[in-house]
């Protein structure tokens, strides 16, 4: 299995495996706040797991360092700013369709006890 064979997406903090194993990151890539892995290939040991977890942040880690993606000092990243413009238009539409006035009205479910 070659360790080094990732697709790295800095926008979203992720690095896929040409094994099909997805690596997120949240956080600034070069110091992650939370690592999440996602779909280990079946046949892998747990050695090899870790060292493919490992190479997976080091991958992730040196493309940021090129980047011009400026991450805040508390480990956070600005996720409007990286959203691309046909994101931004889904999520207007849909307030469009949630804040429309003629909405019908819906009984609200509650589990506090009436007095």
């Amino acid at each position: 299995m070659d360790f080094d064979a990732w697709v790295v997406n800095l926008a979203t903090g992720t690095a896929t495996h040409e094994s099909g194993f997805v690596l997120q990151v949240e956080g600034n890539p070069r110091d992650p706040s939370a690592i999440n892995p996602n779909n280990f290939p079946s046949n892998l040991s747990y050695i090899d797991q870790a060292r493919l977890m490992r190479c997976g942040v080091e991958v992730l880690a040196k493309a940021a360092v090129g980047s011009n993606v400026d991450y805040s000092l508390s480990g956070t990243t600005d996720i409007e700013s990286l959203k691309s413009q046909a994101v931004k238009d889904r999520e207007a539409l849909a307030k469009q369709f949630a804040d429309r006035t003629d909405k019908p009205e819906r009984s609200l479910l509650s589990l506090k006890k009436n007095k």
